[in-house]
C-alpha cells in the first residue's frame, strides 16, 4: 500500500467529535493510501490538451475525454456498474443562427438597439421551439423571486403572461433591519440565473432577460458571451416538466439603463425599490422586439462511472463526482478557439482519477461502496449530475452521501481549506476533525455572495435530499503574503474563467491538490466505515427529502 506524502506526517488517532450526533464517533481509524502529485499532473496535462478539443459535450472532444476516463477506471480494476463504465446522458442541442438574433426596446422617449454578443445574448428557452420572439411589453420584475419563507413575492398582484421580464442578478440584498434576508451575504438558490428562468416560465412569461453586473454575478461579461455564443444543451423535457420560457438571455447593465430610460425610468431607482419588501413587478410600457431562430438536434454524451465495492455494506453508496466537460471549440479570443478548461475542470477530474486509483489499490477495506462519477455537461447547467439523480444507477435511498470536486489546487500547500456545505449537514462531523488533523483550518466560503453551493454537481444530489459536500481548496498559501490566494483567484476569474486561456502550465504545482484529495480520502474512508446515515441539519431546505428517503429505506 502506498503511504501518505511526507508533508502530512503520520495520521494521529482522531479524537471523538463533540457533536450532538453520533455521526463519525464510533469508528476506528482507517489507514489512508497516498496520492501522487505526478499522477494528478499527468492526467490533467492530457485532459487539458488540444487533443481533446475542449471536451465539449456531444462532440468528439467530449467523447475522447469520456473514453480516456473509462480506460483509467478499467486499468485500476474498478467495477463497471451493470457491465459498462458509461451512463448515457441524452440531450437536446440547440444552435442559434446569429443572423436572426434581434433585440430592441422602444419607449415613449426613444429606442435602444443593443449589439449582439457585445451587449446582449439571447437563446430560445425551449430548445425545440425553432423560432421564438415577437413584440411584447417589458416588465421590470426586480429579483424575479417568489420566496414564501422570506415573505417575498415580486409578482404579487401582476400578470406577466406573454410579456418579457427584466430581472436583476443575485438575491434581494440584506439590510441592517433584516441581516438574514435571503441568507444575508450568502446567495440562495433564488439568486441563481437558473431559478430566475424557471420562475419566469412558471409565471408564463414570453421571455426573461437578466441584467449582468460583474460584482454580484461573480464573473465578467466575457463569461456570459463565451458561454452563450455556442451550442446550448438541455435534458429532454419530461411530460410533467414546466415548459421553459420562450426566450432567455442577458443584457449588460448599460443596456438595462438605456432601455428603461426610453420610458423615463431610472435603473438605479428601480433597483433600490426592488430591494425593499413589498416591491412588485413594474409594467414599464416599453415594447420589446426580439427574435431568435435556432436548430436543434438529439445528441448524447456520457457520464463515466465506476465502483469500488464495499466489504460489509456493499449496497450503501458514497458518490464522488467531478465534471470532465468544458466548452469545446468556440469563439476565437486572441487567436485561440479551443476552450481547454484546465483548472475548470481537467484539474478536478485528474484529482478524481488519482483518488480512484488510490482507493482501487488500497488494502484497507471499505464497509460501504464508493461510486465515482465523472459527470458530463456540467457547464450546460449540471446536466450530467441531474441525469444521474433522475435515473440513478443505484437508488438514492441507498446513497449515503455525495462529495464533489470542481477545481484542484494548482498553486501550492495552504493552511486552510473551503468545504462547501459542511455546515449544512452531519457530514461536517467527518470533515472538521480530519481537517484539523491535516493541519487545515476550515475557512468559510470565501465568496458567499456568488452562491457556489448551488453551482456545481453536488447540488442536484442535495436538491434530491442526499447530504452533499464540495471540497474546494484554500486561499492562505504557505510561503505567500496575505491576500495572495484571493488575488490569484480574482485574476483567474477575470482573465481565464471560461476562456481559451484556461490552459495547462508547467508552472503548476500539485502538492496542494494532494492535500485537497487527502481530506476527501479521509472523509470517504470515515463515512464508509461508519454505520450511521448522515442527515441535513434542522432548517436546511433539503432535510424533508432526506427524511422521506430514510423512512423508505
Amino acid at each position: 500500500m502506498r503511504r501518505l506524502n511526507s508533508f502530512l506526517g503520520l495520521i494521529a488517532i482522531l479524537a471523538a467529535c463533540s457533536s450532538e450526533s453520533d455521526i463519525g464517533t464510533s469508528r476506528s481509524e482507517p489507514e489512508l493510501p497516498e496520492l501522487s502529485a505526478q499522477g494528478i499532473a499527468d492526467h490533467m496535462r492530457i485532459l487539458a490538451s488540444d487533443d481533446f478539443f475542449g471536451r465539449g459535450p456531444g462532440h468528439l472532444g467530449g467523447d475522447l475525454a469520456s473514453a480516456y476516463i473509462a480506460e483509467q477506471f478499467s486499468e485500476y480494476g474498478l467495477e463497471a456498474p451493470g457491465g459498462s463504465y458509461f451512463q448515457t446522458v441524452p440531450m437536446v442541442g440547440m444552435t442559434t443562427d446569429p443572423t436572426t438574433v434581434k433585440l430592441s426596446f422602444t419607449g415613449s422617449e426613444g429606442a435602444v438597439t443593443p449589439t449582439y454578443l457585445d451587449e446582449f445574448v439571447l437563446n430560445a428557452g425551449d430548445p425545440l421551439a425553432g423560432r421564438v420572439g415577437g413584440d411584447a411589453e417589458l416588465v421590470f420584475a426586480g429579483y424575479g423571486a417568489i420566496a414564501p419563507e422570506n415573505e417575498w413575492n415580486d409578482f404579487q398582484g401582476i400578470d406577466v403572461q406573454g410579456k418579457y421580464l427584466m430581472i436583476l442578478v443575485n438575491d434581494p440584498p440584506a439590510s441592517p433591519s433584516e441581516p438574514d434576508l435571503f441568507g444575508g451575504v450568502a446567495m440562495t438558490y433564488y439568486g441563481r440565473w437558473t431559478y430566475k428562468y424557471e420562475e419566469a416560465a412558471r409565471q408564463g412569461a414570453l421571455g426573461a432577460i437578466i441584467v449582468h453586473e460583474t460584482e454580484p454575478a461573480g464573473y465578467p461579461w466575457s463569461v456570459v458571451r463565451g458561454g452563450w455564443s455556442g451550442e446550448q444543451f438541455a435534458l429532454p423535457l419530461n411530460p410533467t416538466d414546466t415548459r421553459p420560457a420562450g426566450m432567455v438571455g442577458w443584457v449588460s447593465e448599460s443596456v438595462a439603463q438605456r432601455a428603461l430610460a426610453t420610458a423615463g425610468y431610472d435603473y438605479e431607482e428601480l433597483k433600490r425599490r426592488a430591494a425593499i419588501r413589498g416591491f412588485t413587478a413594474v409594467e414599464t410600457g416599453i415594447t420589446v422586439s426580439a427574435s431568435v431562430e435556432s436548430t436543434s438536434r438529439d445528441v448524447e454524451t456520457r457520464n463515466v462511472v465506476a465502483v469500488r465495492r464495499g466489504s460489509t455494506r456493499p449496497d450503501e453508496y458514497l458518490t464522488v463526482t467531478s465534471h470532465y466537460d468544458h466548452f469545446g471549440v468556440g469563439e476565437s479570443i486572441a487567436g485561440d478557439s479551443i476552450y481547454n478548461g484546465a483548472y475548470d475542470n481537467a484539474s478536478g477530474t485528474a484529482l478524481l482519477l488519482e483518488v480512484a486509483h488510490a482507493i482501487s489499490g488500497s488494502q484497507t477495506p471499505l464497509g460501504r461502496s464508493v461510486l465515482f462519477i465523472a459527470t458530463a455537461a456540467e457547464e450546460q447547467g449540471l446536466l450530467g449530475a441531474e441525469r444521474y439523480v433522475r435515473s440513478p444507477i443505484y437508488p438514492l435511498s441507498q446513497t449515503v452521501a455525495e462529495i464533489n470536486l470542481d477545481g484542484a489546487n494548482l498553486w501550492g500547500l495552504t493552511d486552510d481549506i473551503i468545504v462547501h456545505g459542511e455546515e449544512r449537514s452531519e457530514l461536517g462531523n467527518y470533515v472538521r476533525p480530519r481537517a484539523t488533523q491535516l493541519g487545515l483550518t476550515l475557512r468559510p466560503d470565501a465568496e458567499p455572495e456568488k452562491g457556489f453551493f448551488f453551482r456545481s454537481d453536488h447540488f442536484p444530489f442535495a436538491k434530491a435530499g442526499v447530504p452533499s459536500l464540495w471540497i474546494e481548496h484554500g486561499r492562505n498559501y504557505r510561503g505567500q503574503p496575505a491576500g495572495w490566494g484571493a488575488q490569484l483567484q480574482a485574476d483567474y476569474t477575470a482573465n481565464r474563467y471560461h476562456a481559451p486561456s484556461d490552459e495547462f502550465s508547467d508552472e503548476f504545482t500539485f502538492d496542494g491538490a494532494v492535500q485537497q484529495g487527502t481530506l476527501l480520502l479521509a472523509v470517504l474512508f470515515d463515512a464508509a466505515a461508519d454505520v450511521s446515515w448522515p442527515n441535513w441539519h434542522v432548517g436546511q431546505e433539503f432535510k424533508g427529502a432526506r427524511d422521506a428517503m430514510l423512512e423508505n429505506r
